[in-house]
């Protein structure tokens, strides 16, 4: 009768483990830690909202924080909780990203000054011109075929989040700015 080793992938003693690598554990393991003290963080700072005096919401605007934070700890927990029994998640083998292709910084520079518009646009061109340029600026820097389906998403996608914040929920994001006050909306 033959005993499993369990260290082993085989049960074959002396045969070598192929578990993850204690780096992998580490960083698995920090990543689970870093996890569980941002939901902590989220929850304590989400008691720190104020709310209006005499707001007729019933729910309230710590309602989110409260109920993302009470997630991502549980969720948290969860995964570290595992990561001590030994239960790590395998590492991705790079699916079809051409691992030694070298950095796009000039992608990453047009995304990133498209989320940096929103500092200039919103103020002159209002909330949902903005976010067609954000919209349309990322698109086309990652790659996006049709230029002008990205310009036109991104101004939908504005127009849907201007009425939706606006009328909806009643904030008040400009829905034009300093150069379109000419519009009339």
């Amino acid at each position: 009768m033959t005993q499993h080793n369990p260290g082993t992938p085989s049960g074959v003693p002396g045969a070598r483990s192929t578990g993850p690598s204690r780096a992998h554990r580490i960083e698995s393991m920090a990543f689970a830690g870093l996890l569980l003290a941002i939901s902590v963080g989220v929850i304590l700072f989400a008691g720190t909202i104020r709310e209006p005096i005499g707001s007729s919401s019933a729910i309230g605007a710590r309602a989110i924080p409260y109920a993302v934070g009470i997630l991502m700890l549980v969720s948290s927990l969860g995964i570290l909780l595992a990561q001590f029994r030994g239960r790590y998640g395998q590492a991705e083998e790079g699916e079809d990203v051409d691992a030694e292709a070298k950095s796009s910084w000039g992608t990453v520079a047009i995304v990133g000054a498209s989320f940096l518009s929103l500092v200039v646009t919103i103020p002159h061109l209002g909330w949902p011109l903005a976010i067609t340029i954000l919209f349309a600026g990322a698109a086309i820097a990652l790659g996006a075929k049709r230029w002008w389906m990205a310009i036109i998403v991104g101004f939908v996608i504005g127009a849907i989040t201007q009425f939706a914040f606006g009328a909806w929920l009643g904030l008040s994001l400009p829905a034009t700015g300093t150069l379109t006050n000419w519009i009339g909306i």
